[in-house]
């Protein structure tokens, strides 16, 4: 199963490998696939990797996220996230992040289905960023990161340099809207295949009774776009209640040049305290090969 891991790698993205630019960071869009938040709005303590906006409360310190993301048996991807964003006075927040994904136990083949040779082939995508954000007008938070991106695809491996830009807009306590760009090449040459696009808004209720417990419902919508003629959609709903639990359910569309897929999303959060956890799911494309996200965010104050 794992000498075909390669096809079904292609199958899963509904994109294949482009180009070089891809091979660092191709594996990321299989993480992405198990967002319930668009990636514009994220705000856990790996937001960082997601969008350059994310920005501490006034009374928070820092805050520190893992992240690790699994997708078993057919795709075989593994890794995981690490972010902190700590208060730097008036410059406002500093968010670092590292991050990796990759595929073990790939054999190389040839013309049959047997494996050629012993060693493994190397699939990996593995990034690093600083950044800086803050508020800069009322509601009005915006955003930097310098990223490094590195990938193995086989025979094929890539690094470059990235400049993303990310902002976020608050209406009101229950209405906000963000954009943000992701791998962004600087100078728009041969590593804008790897770029992706981002929008998000979300909409939140007013505090309702359920049972006699403080509840909210919460509707987001998301729409990204790539350097390559791909674009996807998402839609999630979920409920919140007393500030302890979450659970949250949706789909995403996505479409390119040559194919339509649909993908599933569902997850569940606690929180206590400064801290919060989640496990989320991503059904895969058209129901083949489910992605698994599980996450720890501390706040300190």
């Amino acid at each position: 199963m794992r000498a075909l891991l390669l096809p079904l790698l292609v199958a899963l993205t509904a994109r294949g490998v482009r180009a070089q630019a891809s091979v660092a960071s191709e594996l990321w869009r299989v993480a992405e696939g198990t967002l319930i938040v668009p990636a514009a709005l994220a705000d856990d303590g790996t937001g960082a990797f997601w969008t350059p906006a994310v920005s501490l409360a006034p009374d928070e310190r820092y805050r520190m996220g893992l992240e690790a993301v699994y997708a078993p048996t057919e795709i075989g991807v593994s890794g995981g996230l690490f972010g902190f964003s700590v208060r730097a006075g008036s410059l406002g927040t500093v968010n670092l992040t590292y991050g990796r994904l990759g595929i073990g136990s790939v054999g190389y083949t040839e013309t049959s289905p047997e494996i050629v040779g012993g060693s493994a082939v190397e699939i990996y995508n593995q990034t690093a960023s600083i950044g800086l954000a803050g508020h800069i007008g009322r509601g009005l938070t915006g955003g930097l990161a310098l990223r490094y991106l590195s990938g193995r695809m086989g025979f094929e491996s890539h690094e470059q340099v990235g400049v993303d830009f990310g902002a976020q807009y608050v209406f009101s306590p229950r209405v906000r809207v963000g954009a943000s760009t992701r791998f962004l090449d600087p100078t728009f040459g041969d590593n804008t295949d790897a770029t992706t696009y981002s929008l998000g808004a979300e909409a939140r209720s007013r505090t309702l009774d359920a049972w006699g417990t403080p509840a909210t419902v919460v509707v987001r919508a998301g729409l990204q776009a790539s350097g390559t003629d791909e674009h996807s959609q998402l839609l999630t709903a979920g409920f919140t209640f007393g500030g302890v639990l979450a659970v949250d359910a949706g789909a995403a569309h996505e479409s390119t040049p040559a194919d339509e897929v649909w993908r599933t999303r569902l997850g569940v959060g606690f929180s206590a305290r400064q801290f919060a956890a989640r496990i989320a799911r991503d059904g895969g494309v058209n129901g083949f090969g489910a992605t698994y996200r599980f996450s720890l965010t501390a706040t300190f104050r």
